[in-house]
């Protein structure tokens, strides 16, 4: 497969899944609407002119050129263009969406992002109830003081002041039995000290460690973990795979340093690096490779490949439905944080964080794709989980107040339910004017970041 079909075939999957998520919001405006006895006029698979379709009643069901989301137009643009014609009277049709009572319309208006949250909802409970794999790293640690060239070079060991060494293996934490670095992980920052065990050389030893304590309230220990240099997976039509960089192999040297871990690997792979050198052992045998790594958005290297990494396999605990919630949540407010710091201006990064569809589908399409590449199961969920988190982007977005967002739609028929008083047609035409000309304009600015992404592709 060559590297444009496989971009393609990428965006295809992103695609898909995002026209997906679009059309379940759109169909959450439609059924409320029915519901409210709004009548629909066209529910369009796409964008553009209609290529075919099905006239159901007074439903045009519809396939549209541009095959890329979707929309769902409801019955009251003749009410807007002969109430503009004779600004004197207030023309409404019945089953138009301005015929209908305020609660009515906003209920309509409302429905598509419910629709978004019930699917992300639905997403996550069905992943809650799906045994998954997590990384499981035996907990072969490293003092910090001993990689200066990664870390702070003035950071303080407090685990290597009370004796461990570089290499040992964690067997126990005050105690309890410690299964791998990730739980050592978790359960160190939040006491002062520790009582460690671990193995030396086939030998036990005991160590009484004080935490050095942070801003935040948590403590540090001046640990990391140290894995071994071997390659677990590397992503197809790379520079890397082009090279001859396999599973299994273990580097054992990187731009002429030896290579002992993954930590004496990193540093080698540090800075503005044209060519990378490998010396890796297969089947005994040593083996000399070289490749150009890919570049990012920024400029820096890129790289296609991953050491392999020791998981386990969690089997699902508790309430579906409660663990559905539970991620539902944690994704709305990591959604709601991103924005706000983008309108507060503390996201600095806009380029990386805001994306046009295009580059949001070959990021889909390429985070699935690097799970399928090693199992089927993992990519369909990381595709599904994503497809989480773009349906509660959708919803969020249409729920700010701007032009042709369902947000200003629920305002305006929320002043009219308070003060009996409703938007005039030229109002809503001018709102809905600049929240087309609105989209235009971020359409056009997202569309030039993704370009400028798609030609850093293979630099």
């Amino acid at each position: 497969m060559s590297f444009l079909l496989a971009q393609v075939v990428k965006y295809l999957i992103g695609i898909v899944g995002i026209t997906a998520v679009v059309l379940i919001h759109e169909l959450g405006h439609l059924v409320a609407a029915r519901l409210c006895g709004i009548e629909v006029e066209v529910f369009s698979f796409g964008f553009g002119p209609r290529l075919i379709g099905k006239r159901i009643g007074d439903l045009d069901l519809r396939l549209s050129l541009i095959p890329v989301g979707g929309y769902c137009r409801l019955k009251g643009s003749d009410d807007v263009r002969r109430s503009l014609r004779d600004e004197q009277s207030l023309f409404l049709e019945e089953g138009s969406i301005f015929a209908a009572s305020p609660v009515r319309r906003i209920i309509t208006y409302l429905a598509g992002p419910v629709a978004s949250f019930l699917l992300s909802f639905l997403i996550y409970t069905i992943l809650s109830i799906m045994p998954y794999e997590v990384l499981s790293t035996e907990a072969v640690v490293t003092t910090v003081n001993d990689h200066p060239g990664l870390f702070d070079p003035e950071a303080t060991s407090p685990a290597f002041e009370a004796g461990i060494r570089s290499g040992d293996r964690v067997l126990a934490l005050n105690g309890e039995t410690i299964a791998d670095w990730e739980a050592l992980e978790r359960i160190l920052p939040a006491s002062a000290e520790h009582l460690f065990l671990v193995e030396r050389n086939g030998q036990s030893f005991h160590y009484w460690v004080e935490g050095e304590k942070q801003p935040d309230g948590t403590y540090r220990y001046g640990l990391a973990v140290l894995q071994e240099p071997v390659v677990g997976n590397v992503r197809s039509l790379s520079a890397e795979k082009e090279a001859g960089l396999k599973k299994g192999d273990r580097i054992v040297r990187s731009q002429g340093e030896p290579v002992h871990n993954h930590l004496d690997l990193l540093a080698t792979l540090r800075g503005e690096l044209d060519r990378v050198a490998f010396t890796v052992l297969r089947d005994g045998e040593k083996v000399e490779l070289s490749f150009h790594p890919r570049r990012g958005d920024d400029g820096k290297p890129v790289f296609d490949f991953s050491l392999l990494a020791a998981t386990k396999l969690v089997k699902p605990t508790g309430w579906a439905l409660s663990s559905g919630v539970g991620r539902t949540s944690k994704v709305l407010h990591q959604t709601l944080d991103g924005i706000r710091s983008l309108f507060s201006g503390t996201q600095k990064d806009l380029r990386s964080n805001v994306t046009g569809v295009t580059r949001s589908a070959l990021l889909i399409g390429d985070i699935a794709s690097l799970g399928f590449e090693q199992e089927a199961k993992l990519g369909l969920h990381a595709l599904l989980y994503l497809l989480g988190v773009v349906s509660i982007s959708l919803a969020v977005v249409n729920l700010l107040p701007l032009p042709a967002f369902d947000g200003i739609q629920i305002m305006i028929a929320l002043l009219a339910l308070l003060t009996g008083r409703t938007v005039r047609m030229r109002t809503y035409y001018v709102l809905q004017v600049a929240g087309v000309l609105f989209i235009i304009l971020v359409f056009i600015a997202l569309s030039g970041s993704d370009l400028r992404h798609l030609l850093s592709l293979r630099r």
